[in-house]
C-alpha cells in the first residue's frame, strides 16, 4: 500500500511505459560506449577549457556522460557504470541526493530528515544506513573516515560545485577498493587552466528558515592555478524540535600544470552540528510526521583532509599517478538514555556522549602502459598502503543537558588497522572486442581492544554501573584474493556490448560486535562478506536523439552482515531483543537479481548543446529487482532495503544561455526495513516530484528557485531499530529561492 496521493498513479504508469517499452523494443543497454578518444579520455588533471570539471577516475567531455575506455591509469573497458551530469540540471543547494542522483538507475536514496549524511545503498545489498556498502570518494580519494573498516559517508561535498557524479556498479569497482555496492565519485569543478581569474556566488534561502550562502574562486597563469570554496548553510530542518543544522565546508587548492606533470594539493575541511529528533512510530508518524521523539540528542561531525595528488605522463604509452591523502575525522554524539522505539524519551533521562576520532592516511600508485603494434593492449599496476586509529570513547552525563559526560566513563575502546593491496588489470584489444582480466589482493589487519565497557545504571542519574560482560578482543588478519574479467564489443557504430563477472569483498566493520546503541543486541562473532556479480548489457543510439542503455544482473552476496528485528528469544550468546529492537549478526546469503534499464531522449535540438543550441531533454530509467535470502537464519526472507522497482525520470531544460530547469520523479517500491521482515518495520512505496529552474538575468546574475516534494507526498524511506529508532519521515513540501553570480 503507498501513501501517495492518487493523481500521481497515471503519472507513474505513464512514465514507466516510457522508459520500459523503448528499451525493452531495442534490446537492453549498458553503460559505457565513449571511443578511447584522448578528449573524452583525457585521465587525471589533463587539460580542459576554462573552469571545467577534471576527474581522477574520468574526464569526458560535456556530452560524453558515459564511461570511456580508460583515462589516465584507469580502464573501464568491460564495466558498467552511470554518470549523473549535475550542470544538466539547476544547481542542487542543499543535500537533496534524490535529485543529484537521479540520473544513476538503482542507486537508492534512503533519506535522511536531518541531512546530517548520506544513506544509499545499491541493488539490495545491505541496510544504506551511512552508505557502509558503498565506497565514497571525492576526486578519487576516499572521502569517509576509513574505506575499510568504518566506509560511513558523513561527507557530501556541496552539490552546487558537483560537475558530476562517477558510479562504478558493484564489485566491478574493484580496483578502487573492495566495497561490493561499487563506487560512487563526487567530481568537482576546476582547476582553472586557461590565465585569469572568476569567481561564484550563491546566496539560497528556503523552507523552515534554512539559510545557505557559497563563495568560489578560481585564478590561473596558465602554468600555476589556484581555486577555493567556502560554503555556510544553517537551518531549523522539518522536524518541529531539534532538527536544525549548522554546516561550514571549505576547500583550498594549488596546482602545477606542466606539460608532462601535474601537481595537485588539497586542503578540505568541513564541520556539521546537527539536531537528532529520533524516529517515529507508525501510528506517530501517521499523526504528525513533523513530530519528533529524542528533543536533546545532538551530532557534530568534523573532517580535516589533505590531499596531494600527481600525474606525470612518462611517454605517449606510459604514464603514472600517485596521491596521497590523510583525514582526521571526529564523530562526536549526544544521546539520552534509554527511550525506545519511535516513543519520546523521557525528558529526565541524562545524556550519554559519544566520540570516535578517526586518523586515517593512505597512498596510491598507479601506472599505465601501453603496448601492441598500434598500442593498441594496455597494462595497469597499481598498490595501495591504508593505516588508521580511531579510538572511542562513551561517559555518561550527570543531567540531560550534560555535554561533558561528568559522571564517570562507559566504555574505552581502542581500535586500528592497516591494509595493503595489490591490483591490476591488462585490456586485450582485438580489434572490436576488448577482454579484460584483473585482480586485487587485500592484507587486511583489524584490531579492536575494550579496556572499559561499564552498564549505563540509572538511566536519570548516578554512577555507571557494574561491567556489561568480558571485555572484547579482537584481531583479524585477513589475505583477501579479488578478481574479475570484463569483454566490451562493437558490434557496430551505434551498439556496444558489455559484460562483466567479478568478485567483491566488505571486510569486517570496527563496530561488528561492538554496539552503543539501547535495543540493539550483536553477535560476539562476525564472517566478513564476499560478493560476486554478473552482468551483461548493451548500449544502443538508434538515431541522434535516443540513447538507451539496459542490463541484466545477477548477485551473490555471502555471508551478509544485516540485522533481525524484534521480539526475539533470548538464545546463546545473545539475550532476548523487545519489539522495537533488534539483533545484529551474519543473517545468511542472499541472492540478487533483475534488470536496468535507461533512455535519454533529446525532445528539442538532438544533441543541441554540442551546436550551442537548446535542449529539452528526457531522462529516464528503472530497474527491477528480485531479492531474497536462500540460506541462513533469514532464508526465505527478502532483505532490507530491496524494492522490486526503483523508477527516476527527468525532463530537463538545458538553455545554451545557461538557464537550467528540471522535473524530477522517484518511485520507489515497497521495502523491508529488517531482514526477517517484521511488519512493524516495513516501509510502503511512495512516488515524490521535484521542480526547479535557474534563469540567468544579466551581469552575470541568476535567479533560481525550486519546490521538493512537489505533491506533498506523505512517506518514509528509512527505519532504524532501537532507542531513538524508528521512521524517518519523508521531508514534507519545501521551497527555495537563490540569487547567484559568475563572474
Amino acid at each position: 500500500m503507498s501513501l501517495c496521493p492518487l493523481p500521481l498513479r497515471p503519472l507513474a504508469a505513464l512514465l514507466l511505459a516510457g522508459v520500459a517499452a523503448p528499451a525493452l523494443a531495442a534490446g537492453d543497454a549498458g553503460a559505457g560506449g565513449a571511443e578511447n578518444d584522448p578528449a573524452q579520455a583525457s585521465g587525471t588533471l589533463t587539460a580542459t577549457a576554462g573552469n571545467q570539471a577534471t576527474s581522477i577516475i574520468v574526464t569526458a567531455r560535456r556530452d560524453g556522460d558515459r564511461l570511456p575506455d580508460q583515462s589516465g591509469t584507469l580502464i573501464f573497458a568491460g564495466k558498467l557504470g552511470d554518470i549523473a551530469v549535475l550542470s544538466d540540471i539547476a544547481p542542487v543547494p542543499s543535500r537533496n541526493l534524490r535529485v543529484a542522483l537521479a540520473d544513476i538507475p538503482g542507486l537508492l536514496v534512503s533519506e535522511v530528515s536531518n541531512g546530517s549524511w548520506a544513506s544509499l545503498s545499491y541493488r539490495g545489498l545491505g541496510e544504506p544506513h551511512e552508505s557502509w556498502n558503498i565506497l565514497t570518494l571525492q576526486d578519487a580519494v576516499p572521502a569517509v573516515p576509513d574505506m575499510y573498516s568504518y566506509p560511513a559517508a558523513y561527507f557530501i561535498p556541496p552539490l552546487e560545485l558537483v560537475e558530476r557524479v562517477e558510479f562504478i556498479r558493484g564489485a566491478s569497482g574493484l580496483l578502487y577498493g573492495p566495497q561490493p555496492g561499487g563506487a560512487i565519485n563526487y567530481v568537482m569543478r576546476g582547476p582553472r587552466r586557461e590565465a585569469g581569474a572568476e569567481g561564484q556566488a550563491r546566496v539560497t534561502l528556503g523552507s523552515w528558515d534554512a539559510r545557505q550562502g557559497l563563495a568560489n574562486v578560481a585564478v590561473s597563469d596558465g602554468r600555476l592555478a589556484a581555486d577555493g570554496f567556502v560554503q555556510y548553510a544553517e537551518g531549523d530542518g522539518p522536524r518541529r524540535v531539534n532538527s536544525d543544522h549548522e554546516q561550514t565546508t571549505a576547500r583550498l587548492r594549488g596546482h602545477y600544470l606542466g606539460e608532462t606533470v601535474n601537481v595537485t594539493l588539497a586542503l578540505d575541511y568541513y564541520q556539521g552540528r546537527f539536531g537528532e529528533p529520533g524516529g517515529l512510530t507508525r501510528a506517530r508518524m501517521e499523526a504528525d510526521r513533523r513530530d519528533g521523539s529524542t528533543p536533546r540528542d545532538r551530532a557534530r561531525l568534523e573532517r580535516f583532509a589533505p590531499t596531494l595528488a600527481l600525474d606525470w605522463q612518462v611517454a605517449d604509452s606510459t604514464q603514472i599517478t600517485a596521491r596521497a591523502f590523510y583525514s582526521r575525522f571526529e564523530r562526536e554524539s549526544w544521546r539520552q538514555a534509554g527511550g525506545s522505539f519511535g516513543q519520546v524519551t523521557p525528558d529526565a533521562n541524562v545524556l550519554v556522549r559519544q566520540l570516535q576520532v578517526f586518523d586515517t592516511a593512505g597512498i596510491d600508485l598507479r601506472a599505465r602502459h601501453d603496448f601492441g603494434s598500434t598500442g593498441q593492449h594496455t597494462l595497469t599496476l597499481g598498490v595501495l598502503g591504508h593505516s588508521s586509529d580511531a579510538p572511542v570513547l562513551v561517559d555518561k552525563g550527570a543531567s540531560n543537558a550534560d555535554f561533558g559526560g561528568t559522571a564517570g566513563a562507559l566504555a574505552r575502546v581502542q581500535r586500528s588497522g592497516d591494509t595493503a593491496a595489490v591490483f591490476g588489470e591488462i585490456k586485450l584489444g582485438l580489434g572490436d572486442v576488448q577482454i579484460v582480466p584483473g585482480f586485487r589482493v587485500e592484507r587486511l589487519r583489524q584490531k579492536v581492544v575494550e579496556t572499559l565497557d561499564l552498564a549505563l545504571g540509572s538511566a536519570t542519574g548516578g554512577a555507571p554501573g557494574g561491567a556489561n560482560g568480558p571485555l572484547g578482543n579482537r584481531e583479524n588478519v585477513t589475505t583477501v584474493p579479488l578478481y574479475g574479467i570484463g569483454v566490451t564489443w562493437d558490434a557496430a557504430d551505434d551498439l556496444r556490448l558489455v559484460a562483466n563477472a567479478s568478485r567483491g569483498f566488505k571486510p569486517l566493520l570496527y563496530n561488528d560486535g561492538v554496539t552503543f546503541q539501547a535495543g540493539i543486541d550483536a553477535a560476539g562473532t562476525f564472517e566478513a562478506s564476499y560478493a560476486f556479480t554478473v552482468e551483461a548489457g548493451l548500449q544502443a543510439e538508434p538515431a541522434p536523439p535516443v540513447r538507451i542503455d539496459a542490463s541484466v544482473f545477477r548477485v551473490e552476496f555471502e555471508d551478509q552482515v544485516g540485522f533481525l528485528a524484534g521480539p526475539l528469544p533470548a538464545s546463546p550468546p545473545f539475550g532476548a531483543v523487545g519489539a522495537g529492537g533488534a539483533r545484529r549478526q551474519n543473517v545468511g546469503t542472499m541472492r540478487n537479481q533483475g534488470v536496468d534499464l535507461a533512455l535519454r531522449l533529446d525532445l528539442v535540438g538532438p544533441e543541441g548543446f554540442a551546436r550551442g543550441e537548446d535542449t529539452l531533454r528526457l531522462s529516464t530509467n528503472l530497474q527491477l529487482l528480485d531479492a531474497d535470502f536462500t540460506d541462513g537464519v533469514a532464508a526465505g526472507f527478502t532483505p532490507q532495503y530491496a524494492p522490486g522497482h526503483l523508477l527516476r525520470s527527468t525532463l530537463a531544460w538545458i538553455g545554451r544561455d545557461g538557464a537550467r530547469a528540471a522535473l524530477i520523479f522517484t518511485s520507489v517500491g515497497d521495502q523491508q526495513g529488517a531482514d526477517n521482515n517484521v511488519a512493524d518495520f516495513a516501509l510502503p512505496g511512495y512516488e515524490v516530484l521535484d521542480a526547479s529552474f535557474e534563469w540567468p538575468v544579466a551581469g552575470g546574475f541568476t535567479i533560481g528557485a525550486g519546490i521538493n516534494n512537489l505533491l506533498d507526498e506523505r512517506y518514509a524511506g528509512r527505519v532504524r531499530p532501537g532507542g531513538g529508532g524508528g521512521f524517518d519521515p519523508g521531508a514534507p513540501r519545501n521551497v527555495f529561492v537563490s540569487i547567484g553570480w559568475r563572474g
